[in-house]
């Protein structure tokens, strides 16, 4: 492993306490980059990372009734409600843009919406690392996506819908990740990974391992979960699983079990080094991840805190760094008063083993808390909806709060322990090296599912390479390329970039450094967007220039720097110089459909690949047609 990836300039956490690194396993070794996210879930309308992240940082209850459309979904087949009062739900889950994925609708009807989720969540991903499908489908790309019960298949049976061909591929759990490889052209290794609700954090370790071992180059992680049917609710609430008031008070003494939730995300991974020589965005290493069972226990669905203990060990040991630098624990935090205190002390014991014969530091500097207060238990997705937020606070530099975290469970004794439990969102320092350098930020994060089932992974945050030590870099064309399967879709592609690129020309905060470079910005849009039938382009210089063309546009309006197809650009008011004019008729030529491609006026990592606003799908909605619903 490269030093820098131990902290570069700064110390490493052993070094910071003057002890041996703990013993690495091989596993560890390779750092994983994400290098594109997506997620959606609840209380997210825009589906958005800003969204989501400024959902946890203002510390929101995101539980709440279930949308009006979801009794309408429901309703079809008479099943009634989802069986929940209240939860983390996300709107037009009945809603798809089947044209965009080349899906008859008759075929989509069949779909369980946990593979259009899955769809939509990879596309978006692959979007914000600024790459187009057909990048990850020149090299093997393996998909690794944890799903569970289909509550559609359950409609589907409860309607008697007709013996159908698509049915089979519709309902299919390994279909989920199969249907993703298919529509991307992707060749690599495509699972479905089912362990309740540490799923999403052991696609994440399958996915890193097969990156590590080169049975892929690159490797989307996802997850899904949806709530269309009471049958698994009203079992989990005959289980006492359920929080009777629907609020997850984790490691709270009021805790009285979760509520549900549902949502989707997906990230895409590379090895580091793959990573940094394409100029990638990063957004943090795993470092060390580790998988495996509780085993024999008091009943099959009772957490086993000597396994949980191991596990945690295990994961930490492959990471290779001390635990004493490790800041933030994202929790599985499931509310309920014995299974928070079997969490909070087997990270406690695995701390202690990790740290035995090492000075003994009481600082609570490691701070605990969990994402389903504010969201509810997405189940499935709960490992990635954790792993999210721990990315984006290493990005901003705070630790999110935790709703109805009043008093501390009794029985999670923090004294003369390293951990603390987060109320009120806080900023977070990084730690420091003896020589006062800070470390990088690190965290872990745990789950594990109601089978046994246990995941667990270290994440290290990345800084920004230094670009102007970087003797390849030059301008990027000065050219917006915009495309769309059709004229709607430009029109709301442009409004969307219009939000986006008013945000960033108009604040002066968030910190600078959270904002791309605009010659990234518009290289990824050349490279990293997949080009449709009906195009623009718009010649920008800068932030305020983009705008003002954006602005133009939306509004109706034309300018000598938009380029449409078909049409001789408008008169400049002034005369373009040369590079200019021909930076104008290269673009030209795209905007016509001509086979020019911008990526071939670049060489390997020359610019950076920025997170941007993806394409704006026209969902609409598609349901299966109930036998049981009378006809108008």
């Amino acid at each position: 492993m490269k030093e820098s990836v131990r902290g570069g300039g700064s110390a490493t956490g052993s070094q910071h306490h003057g002890a041996p690194v703990p013993h690495r396993d091989q596993h560890g070794l390779d750092p994983v980059a994400v290098i594109g996210i997506h997620a959606r879930f609840p209380g997210s309308v825009c589906e958005t990372l800003d969204e989501y992240w400024q959902n946890l940082v203002d510390c929101r209850d995101c539980v709440g009734v279930p949308p009006d459309d979801r009794f309408a979904a429901a309703a079809a087949s008479q099943a009634g409600s989802s069986g929940v009062r209240e939860g983390g739900f996300i709107g037009n889950v009945d809603a798809f843009d089947a044209a965009f994925f080349g899906i008859q609708e008759e075929e989509a009807r069949l779909m369980d919406p946990l593979q259009r989720l899955a769809l939509e969540s990879a596309w978006h991903c692959v979007e914000d690392a600024g790459y187009r499908a057909t990048d990850l489908s020149r090299e093997e790309t393996g998909v690794f996506f944890a799903t569970g019960k289909s509550d559609y298949e359950e409609l589907l049976y409860r309607d008697g819908t007709a013996v159908h061909a698509k049915l089979a591929t519709g309902v299919a759990t390994s279909i989920v990740p199969n249907r993703v490889s298919f529509a991307l052209g992707l060749t690599g290794p495509s699972l479905a990974v089912d362990t309740a609700c540490s799923g999403s954090l052991a696609a994440l370790h399958l996915a890193a391992q097969a990156l590590r071992n080169g049975d892929c180059t690159t490797a989307i992680v996802g997850a899904v979960n949806l709530i269309l049917h009471s049958t698994l609710s009203l079992s989990l609430e005959e289980d006492g699983a359920l929080s009777p008031d629907c609020r997850t008070k984790s490691f709270d003494a009021a805790g009285n079990g979760y509520a549900r939730g549902e949502g989707a995300a997906s990230l895409l991974l590379k090895r580091l080094d793959d990573a940094e020589a394409d100029g990638d965005h990063i957004y943090g290493l795993l470092i060390g991840s580790a998988i495996s069972h509780g085993g024999r226990a008091n009943w099959l669905t009772a957490p086993n805190a000597v396994a949980q203990k191991q596990l945690i060990v295990k994961a930490w040991r492959r990471a290779g760094v001390d635990p004493r630098s490790v800041g933030y624990i994202e929790a599985h935090g499931t509310g309920t008063p014995l299974g928070d205190a079997i969490e909070f002390n087997a990270i406690s014991q695995a701390y202690g083993e990790l740290a035995a014969g090492q000075e003994r530091d009481a600082q609570q500097r490691c701070r605990i808390g969990s994402v389903k207060a504010s969201i509810g238990h997405v189940e499935t997705a709960s490992g990635l909806a954790g792993v999210v937020k721990v990315l984006l606070a290493m990005r901003h530099g705070k630790i999110p709060g935790n709703p109805h975290l009043n008093t501390v469970n009794p029985m999670c004794d923090t004294d003369g322990t390293p951990f603390r439990f987060v109320r009120e969102t806080e900023d977070w320092q990084p730690l420091q090296g003896p020589d006062g350098i800070a470390l990088p930020r690190r965290a872990a994060v745990n789950s594990f599912g109601f089978g046994g089932a246990l995941g667990h992974v270290v994440l290290e945050a990345r800084g920004e390479m230094n670009r102007n030590a970087d003797n390849q870099i030059s301008s990027a064309l000065p050219v917006l390329p915009l495309s769309a399967k059709d004229e709607a879709g430009l029109r709301r592609y442009v409004q969307r970039l219009h939000r986006f690129v008013t945000s960033l020309a108009g604040e002066p905060g968030p910190a600078d450094d959270q904002r791309p470079e605009f010659d990234d910005f518009v290289y990824t849009f050349q490279v990293g967007r997949t080009p449709f039938p009906v195009r623009l382009a718009l010649v920008a210089q800068d932030w305020p220039s983009l705008e003002d063309l954006l602005a133009r546009l939306e509004a109706g309006g034309e300018d000598c720097n938009i380029l449409r197809k078909g049409r001789a650009s408008l008169p400049a008011a002034a005369p373009r110089d040369e590079l200019t004019e021909s930076t104008v008729r290269f673009a030209q030529q795209w905007v016509d459909g001509e086979k020019v491609d911008f990526a071939s006026l670049y060489t390997r990592g020359q610019r950076r690949r920025v997170s941007a606003p993806g394409y704006p799908f026209a969902r609409s909605r598609i349901w299966f047609r109930s036998r049981l619903q009378p006809v108008a």
